[in-house]
């Protein structure tokens, strides 16, 4: 990647950052203006990586979105209808901007800031585009897309403020979340860092990120890319309390194996006690089991499975599961399967951090449903309030704790690789002001069941609606 695109995307993420945060109100007529530039940008840089043109005209369905999500992204920036006609020359227009994000001082700053540094870093990219390499066209891809999203997310913010007629504005805002939903999916599959391969910028299958277990070797390899898949954020609840089982009994089966492994002369002989291992597997399992068993009946999910997770959690259950059940009745057989159960070991830490970072995710964006048993409920599932899944949460902090204190011999290792820490990264700091937004836009997570009211009524005073009348 040249310096020239690397230095001013690292401003343009940085004022994308001011833009999203940013509470003052804007000059709507010049911002709109801007904005209008940087669609057209913006749209000439995805078209530079990917030599994908736009085609507006053309009618796609929904499930075209995982087909072809570049194209889609460069149709929804060309058909983004422009808010402004521009008066007077883009030099002009991007007059007396701010160098530095630290100097701003108003909402029309910020976005000439950003128009701008996008601007030399388009043609710093057009410049280096046929010497990068597919993996830097992602990244670049991904830096685009976080900001077409901020593009679309803002747009309504402007909308409404310019006089237009109501369907011209219906009609600006549904171009705009199309355009956020297609940038995000775009982004997201830039971040998954094993996406690109083959002509025309299409993600591979959905099998194709799944790793098969012909036999006990490939257990530990599935399970650290169990790990990968829930750190990409798109796992539902359904899928982790799915995945959460599924560990547990992977987890007990190992503990039995090891176990089988231990009370031979064999097993004496090792180095590593099989013994302590298997008490440390005992542990995970004991804790994963108590989440799931208590959760599973109250928790359900808002948001839609990923295909991925749920393929990974399968193919460990059906495939790993029965092969590691088996050495438990073979001791020589478990014995020698020894390295591939110590590499499984090493791989929990990562994947339990990652399950409990999901959770944990999921509370955040208000992507769970906890069911409702009280007397006075209207309905019987209602959003989850951040306390409600706090003993879940525990037990799986339970689980990630057994594996750092007994476990693996890069149990620290893997923990810092997968937990998720907050780095001053622009990409990583657009992304958390995106999701802040989201969050911000929702209304508060009430603690009790939702639509409940009082009435003044003659012998039932205060009575809820729903409750048994009383004398």
């Amino acid at each position: 990647m040249g310096l020239i695109y690397a230095r001013h995307m690292d401003r343009a993420l940085r004022f994308a950052t001011l833009a999203v945060a940013g509470t003052s109100t804007p000059d709507r007529p010049t911002v709109a203006e801007l904005q209008d530039d940087l669609a057209a940008l913006l749209g000439e840089m995805v078209e530079a990586i990917s030599g994908v043109r736009a085609a507006p005209q053309r009618a796609h369905e929904v499930r075209e979105l995982a087909r072809h999500p570049v194209l889609l992204l460069r149709n929804g920036l060309a058909a983004l209808p422009r808010l402004a006609a521009p008066a007077q020359p883009p030099s002009t227009r991007w007059g007396l901007r701010p160098d530095e994000r630290v100097r701003v001082d108003d909402a029309k700053s910020i976005w000439k800031g950003l128009v701008v540094c996008v601007a030399v870093a388009k043609e710093g990219l057009q410049q280096q585009a046929v010497h990068l390499s597919d993996g830097e066209r992602w990244v670049a891809l991904g830096e685009v897309a976080s900001l077409a999203e901020v593009l679309a997310v803002s747009r309504g913010d402007v909308l409404g403020g310019l006089g237009l007629p109501r369907d011209a504005v219906d009609r600006g805002r549904q171009a705009a979340a199309t355009l956020a939903i297609e940038a995000r999916e775009v982004a997201r599959l830039a971040a998954d860092g094993e996406t690109v391969d083959g002509d025309g910028w299409m993600p591979p299958r959905p099998g194709s990120r799944v790793m098969p277990v012909r036999a006990v070797a490939d257990v530990p390899a599935a399970t650290a890319n169990l790990a990968r898949l829930l750190a990409r954020g798109d796992a539902s609840t359904t899928d982790l309390l799915a995945v959460t089982r599924v560990l547990a009994q992977t987890s007990r089966a190992s503990a039995s194996a090891l176990r089988a492994v231990a009370g031979t002369a064999m097993g004496r002989e090792m180095t590593v006690d099989p013994g302590r291992t298997s008490e440390m597997f005992g542990a995970h399992a004991d804790a994963l089991a108590r989440a799931v068993t208590g959760e599973r009946a109250n928790l359900a999910g808002l948001t839609p499975s990923s295909p991925w997770v749920l393929a990974q959690g399968r193919e460990l259950g059906a495939a790993g599961l029965p092969r590691l059940r088996e050495l438990a009745a073979h001791p020589n057989r478990a014995a020698a399967a020894m390295p591939h159960l110590l590499g499984y070991a090493d791989a929990l830490p990562a994947v339990s951090c990652a399950l409990r970072d999901a959770v944990g995710r999921l509370t955040t964006t208000h992507a769970v449903a906890v069911r409702d048993r009280s007397d006075d409920a209207p309905y019987p599932w209602r959003p989850a309030h951040h306390l409600d899944l706090v003993p879940f949460l525990a037990h799986l902090d339970t689980a990630a704790e057994a594996c750092r204190r007994r476990g693996a011999r890069s149990a620290q290792a893997a923990t810092r690789d997968a937990c998720v820490r907050r780095t001053d990264t622009p990409t990583e700091a657009l992304n958390r002001a995106l999701v802040q937004r989201q969050a911000d836009l929702r209304p508060a997570t009430p603690s009790h069941a939702a639509l409940t009211a009082q009435f003044d009524l003659p012998r039932a005073s205060g009575r809820a609606i729903g409750a048994p009348w009383t004398a």
